[in-house]
């Protein structure tokens, strides 16, 4: 059966009429498209999101850490806000900017971006059996490329922190997210490490960045990793219990593959992005 495609919507789309606050789900009288107040909004959203996070420690959602299992994460944690929860971004048509940054426009383009970066996941044997060093470097390279294709019109970095967490449990490792909560000095660096990297095509700043962050993980329990047809096993604390994939292994372990292959189109302005 084809997959449905979601709605295409232009840019003044996402935004209430007249406002440049995102249209949302908390609707009430007077307020047919939701919370117009931004600072009421951005606590409400926060508010629902962090307690979609906290589910997805104990729960997380089983998936090949793919495309569609980045989407799962952006549905679920925003699911309560946002009618486009888990929806590749359709607009803007040109390069998207934050404080002058730019990512990838919607598109074709931005599409088959994300898909190779997931592609060069599952060929990395979805990072496993990867020593430290190794380890470090290929996350760092695959998080700063899919942060600059930037798919979700907002909350691209609580995803990305709920999947690339996962994807560094299943591989051995452990993400300090605690590290990076708003305020902590590595998460200024954090940020400033992101741009850098899109702004030279390097991610070199950002591997050194997530370096100071990653430990190893406890080994899982025997039998706590089920097959991944059969999705996930009954809930139990560790991010283990969540669906590994098993792909054929395509690269030796240890090795990293850092290419930094981008198609960001032109450098027009098409609106602000607001995103976090």
């Amino acid at each position: 059966m084809a997959r449905q495609q979601p709605p295409q919507r232009a840019w003044d789309d996402y935004f209430i009429p007249g406002t440049s606050v995102l249209r949302n789900k908390f609707t009430g009288p007077g307020q047919p498209y939701g919370e117009t107040d931004q600072a009421r909004l951005t606590a409400r959203e926060e508010h629902r999101t962090r307690l979609r996070l906290i589910e997805l420690r104990s729960h997380p959602i089983p998936g090949r850490f793919d495309y569609d299992h980045m989407k799962a994460i952006h549905r679920h944690v925003f699911q309560d806000v946002y009618e486009w929860a888990g929806e590749e971004r359709t607009a803007p048509s040109g390069p998207m900017f934050k404080e002058g940054h730019a990512y990838y426009p919607a598109g074709p383009a931005l599409t088959q971006a994300a898909e190779e970066q997931y592609a060069k996941i599952a060929g990395a044997n979805y990072l496993r059996g990867m020593e430290r060093g190794a380890f470090v470097a290929e996350l760092g390279e695959r998080w700063g490329e899919l942060n600059v294709v930037h798919s979700f019109r907002e909350g691209n970095t609580r995803t990305q922190f709920a999947f690339f967490s996962q994807l560094a449990t299943q591989a051995g490792y452990r993400l300090d997210t605690e590290a990076f909560k708003v305020g902590n000095p590595l998460r200024a660096e954090f940020v400033a490490a992101r741009f850098e990297g899109q702004d030279t095509g390097s991610n070199r700043r950002l591997v050194a960045v997530l370096d100071r962050a990653i430990t190893a993980a406890p080994p899982p329990g025997p039998g706590s990793g089920p097959h991944p047809e059969r999705g996930p096993v009954a809930p139990t604390s560790s991010v283990h219990a969540a669906s590994f994939p098993n792909p054929p292994t395509t690269r030796s372990p240890g090795t990293s593959s850092t290419s930094t292959s981008r198609a960001r189109g032109g450098r027009g302005r098409s609106g602000p992005e607001v995103g976090r």
